[in-house]
This record gives structure tokens, C-alpha cells and sequence, in this order.
């Protein structure tokens, strides 16, 4: 989870820059070729949170951080779909279904954030859209909450989109089931939420640099969450069931899905077949819209038995005071013991050693370093060193261009060295890159491990 990419270190960095200076960098401040240009902090209030967490309890805080969101998230999923249909094996079976399907996206980004707030706004929006009670003003409360922990909180627009036109096509072709009370109030929801996600850094141009990221083909087609999940693989065979499962319940099911559960499902659906970082939100939808086709079948006396004995279970510990006690018992036997010491940056995943001696050694000029260690780097060298990039600073592929240049040793990757005033490099030792420098243009070996090789010049 911590070492999954070279985000979170980023992450950190930014959160520790907001502490102190007391203020939402507006300029890319860790990366030199982007320095001075504008720089639109989309997830400032994650970063802050990491930092904050970080600092007090370490890594390990950032673990039970996660743990945390994930848990309550589809804790209250689970309760929600209970509370409705009152079958709870088939939603325990759906939900679970949904967990471990998503597994590959638990990775310590803002992203946690969105999955529990994708939680919330689902059975928000559907309480609005059954007609029961329910503030018109919690939605631009939590978007405005939504649109500065991360960028997905674009699918709750999206939420609120289905049902507004699940709306329209009831209104259209089955008038009697569609109020216009509960029509008007989608309306002004999707109105008033989508004028609370301005309520951020970079206002309506953050919605601009999004997209324009989303559009940016180059760009999307090196990151492999960008991209379709390929079914071959086993790491996507739970979505797989789940798509199948969707197909053939809604096929024999003689229960007729509102049309905004439809409209839901089918774009979420579509969301998590274009690419792979889309996944978890599909797998809060799947659950949430199967979930309500269930009908319990009293003549399985089994199944009834488990079902009685879940329901007592659950009426005994009713409410949220024994959940927060094995929540606060839980982190605190974490944070307290040797278990604290298990979460940390991986050695083989990142260049620690290295840069400790760095902090020891420390190099005079530009330097150029592999891109999934550029957030780690920064953190512990910023601000004495600036990296030449990271896995968040680029939107618009222009340096990553020159970075895959240079690492692919293409015809023009030394001129992008002389552009950059490049003195010396911090990459894998087993990289083409090292063995050109060393081997033909002679570069100085001044540190290496198995992890990273430092040269210059």
C-alpha cells in the first residue's frame, strides 16, 4: 500500500509545504524544469491531512488513515443496502464481492478520500431521488469538502447526472412514477453541486486542466491505470464476475430497475471498462444497484438461520460505540507496538540509502532522477534540491517527454542534458542510461547499491 508507486511522498511534501508556509502553492514548487509555471493543487486538503498524519504518527498513521476510510466506507454500504432490503447475506456476498474486487486501487492516495465520499453521495442522492428527507445543502457541503481532497469529485456530478436523467426518462415513457417535486430537487442539487466544486484552488480551471489531462493521449497511455484492465489477467478476473454477474441477474430477474439505477450502473460500468483506475467506483455502484434486485427466499431454512443470527448480531451491537472502540483499540495496539515498524518506504522500491547519503554528500547543480523516485527524493532533500520530475507534477507531458527520451537513449537525449544544465543523475544501476554514461561518456561513479547508482559528470 505505501510502496505501491512514488506518489505518496509527494503527497506528503505538498501537505508539509501548505503547513508551513500557511498557503496552497499556486507555481510548481519541487520540480526545476516547471518551476514559476502555474500548478493547480487538486488534492491540497489530502496532502495536508497525509502531512499532518505523518508527522504525528508516522507511517503507520497513514496505514490505519486508510484502513480507516476503507472500512467506514463499506461499513456504510453495507448498512445502507441492510437498512433497505433487509437481506443480509446476498449484500454481505455483494459488498464483500466489491472490497476485494477493487483491492488493486487501495493505494495510499487521495483516491481513499473519494471512495468514502462516493459512499456517502450514493445513498445521499438516492434518499433525494426515493423523496425522503434529506438537505438540499448537504450536497455543496460535501462537494465543496469532495473537490479539494481529490479529482474524482467529478463522479458525483456523474452520480447526480444518472438519476437527473433516469428522471427525464421516467417522466418521458412512465409519467407516473416520476414526481416533479423529486425532479426539481435533483435539478437544483446537480446545480448547486456543481457550483460548489468551483470552491477551489484553480476555480473553474481546475476543471480545464482535468479534463485536458483525461484528453492527453500520450500522457494516459503511459499509465497503465489509464488504460482498459485486461481481463487476461488475474488481477481483474473479480471485475470480470462482477460485469457477468450484473448481466445475468438483470437478465433473469423479473424485478424492472429504475431507470436511474440503470443509467448508473451502465455509466459506471462504461467507466471501469475505459480504464482501470475507475474500478472502485464501479465497485460501490455493482453492490449498490444489485443489492436492491434482492428478494429473500424464505424456504432456504439455512439461509434463514444465518440471516436470524446476523440480525441479532447486529441489533446487540447497534450504533457506533463499539465500532469506534475497536477502531481507537486497533490504532493504538498498531501505533504502540512493533507492528508500527513494518510500515515503512520499502529500500528496494526507493532510493533511501542513497539519499542519505546525499543528505551527507550533497551534489552542486541540476540533477535527473528516475520518476517514481522524484516525490521521495524532494522529501527528504527539498528545499536544498529540486528534482528534474515526479509522478504527479506533469499535466501536460511535456518533461515526461524529455524524461522518456532520455531513458530510451533516444537520438536527442543528450541535448535534453545540455538543456537542463544536467550535473548528475540518480537512477537503477541496471539501467541502459547508467551503463551509456559510465561506459561512453565516463560519467563518475560517487555511489551505488542495488537500489540506485549516483553519477556525474
Amino acid at each position: 500500500m505505501l510502496n505501491a508507486d512514488g506518489d505518496l511522498p509527494r503527497h506528503i511534501l505538498a501537505g508539509r509545504l501548505i503547513f508551513e508556509t500557511k498557503a496552497i502553492p499556486h507555481t510548481e514548487p519541487f520540480i526545476y524544469p516547471y518551476a514559476g509555471r502555474i500548478y493547480i493543487s487538486h488534492e491540497w486538503l489530502s496532502d495536508f491531512i497525509f502531512y499532518l498524519v505523518d508527522h504525528y504518527f508516522g507511517l503507520a498513521g497513514i496505514v490505519l488513515l486508510a484502513a480507516t476510510l476503507l472500512a467506514t466506507a463499506y461499513t456504510l454500504l453495507y448498512s445502507s443496502l441492510v437498512t433497505e432490503v433487509n437481506y443480509r447475506i446476498p449484500v454481505i456476498v455483494l459488498v464483500i464481492w466489491g472490497i476485494t474486487a477493487a483491492i488493486p486501487n487501495w493505494i495510499t492516495r487521495p483516491h481513499l478520500f473519494s471512495i468514502l465520499l462516493m459512499v456517502i453521495w450514493l445513498i445521499a442522492v438516492d434518499r433525494l431521488a426515493r423523496g425522503l428527507t434529506i438537505s438540499l445543502w448537504c450536497f455543496p457541503a460535501l462537494m465543496i469538502l469532495w473537490s479539494n481532497l481529490h479529482g474524482e469529485f467529478i463522479a458525483g456530478i456523474l452520480v447526480l447526472i444518472a438519476y437527473a436523467i433516469g428522471w427525464v426518462w421516467d417522466y418521458l415513457y412512465n409519467h407516473d412514477v416520476a414526481k416533479t417535486e423529486i425532479g426539481k430537487k435533483l435539478g437544483i442539487a446537480l446545480v448547486i453541486s456543481s457550483l460548489a466544486s468551483f470552491i477551489r484552488p484553480g476555480s473553474i480551471q481546475s476543471w480545464v486542466t482535468i479534463f485536458s489531462f483525461l484528453n492527453n493521449r500520450y500522457l494516459t497511455s503511459l499509465i497503465i491505470e489509464a488504460q482498459s484492465p485486461n481481463f487476461q489477467q488475474p488481477t481483474f478476473f473479480l471485475m470480470l464476475g462482477l460485469l457477468i454477474y450484473s448481466i445475468f441477474i438483470l437478465s433473469i430477474k423479473r424485478v424492472r430497475l429504475p431507470a436511474a439505477h440503470a443509467f448508473l450502473l451502465a455509466g459506471f460500468s462504461a467507466m471501469g471498462l475505459l480504464a482501470a483506475r475507475n474500478i472502485h467506483l464501479y465497485t460501490i455502484v455493482a453492490p449498490f444497484v444489485l443489492a436492491k434486485t434482492l428478494t429473500p427466499d424464505p424456504g432456504i431454512k439455512f439461509l434463514s438461520g444465518i440471516e436470524d443470527i446476523l440480525r441479532n448480531i447486529e441489533g446487540k451491537l447497534k450504533g457506533i460505540f463499539w465500532p469506534l472502540i475497536t477502531i481507537a483499540l486497533f490504532c493504538f495496539f498498531i501505533l504502540n507496538s512493533r507492528a508500527s515498524q513494518n510500515y515503512q518506504f520499502d529500500r528496494n522500491t526507493f532510493p533511501i540509502d542513497a539519499v542519505q547519503w546525499l543528505k551527507s554528500h550533497p551534489q552542486e547543480g541540476n540533477m535527473f532522477n528516475d520518476i517514481n523516485w522524484g516525490g521521495y527524493i524532494s522529501m527528504q532533500l527539498w528545499p536544498q534540491q529540486s528534482t528534474f520530475i515526479d509522478s504527479i507534477a506533469d499535466y501536460t507531458g511535456d518533461i515526461t517527454k524529455e524524461y522518456i527520451s532520455v531513458i530510451s537513449l533516444s537520438d536527442t537525449w543528450y541535448n535534453i542534458f545540455l538543456k537542463n544544465n544536467i550535473e548528475w543523475v540518480i537512477i537503477s544501476p541496471h539501467s541502459a542510461l547508467a551503463e551509456t554514461l559510465i561506459n561512453n561518456l565516463h560519467w563518475k561513479v560517487i555511489y551505488e547499491d542495488n537500489t540506485a547508482i549516483i553519477l556525474h559528470r
